[in-house]
């Protein structure tokens, strides 16, 4: 048998073996551009803002505002910080009422870690700030 009779079999062989990473999970789906968080009160002025999807850790999605900070989950607890630094300087963790491994993070729920932040809680919202919730 000649080499350029096989060259149809081999071609074919081939993109089977590429094509045999079916059980892979696919990769996950960029964050939505559409779902913003906001943090409106806060003593640390650079935690104010719109944080936007950006990537992902931890296989879920994560945000960072304009001055760096960032919502990110790790272990599977959602935390907000200083995410331009590295590593990642933790203000707040996710630990009343957070089930572990949620896709998106609480609005809810976060206390600080001690000696970095003043304040004793803080809040993240869907709606922009200083928007009304009344019709």
């Amino acid at each position: 048998m000649k080499l350029h009779s096989l060259l149809p079999l081999l071609s074919l062989l081939s993109g089977i073996a590429a094509d045999g990473d079916d059980d892979a999970p696919p990769p996950p789906p960029p964050p939505s551009s559409d779902l913003k968080l906001h943090v409106c009160t806060s003593s640390n002025e650079d935690l104010v803002g719109v944080y936007s999807g950006i990537g992902f850790e931890d296989e879920a999605p994560m945000w960072l505002n304009e001055d760096g900070m960032g919502i990110w989950r790790h272990g599977g607890f959602w935390y907000i910080g200083d995410y331009a630094s590295w590593p990642p300087q933790t203000y707040y963790r996710c630990v009343v009422g957070c089930e572990q491994s949620l896709d998106i993070p609480p609005l809810t729920g976060y206390k600080q870690k001690k000696d970095v932040s003043e304040d004793d809680t803080i809040t993240l919202q869907l709606e922009p700030c200083g928007a009304s919730s009344e019709l």
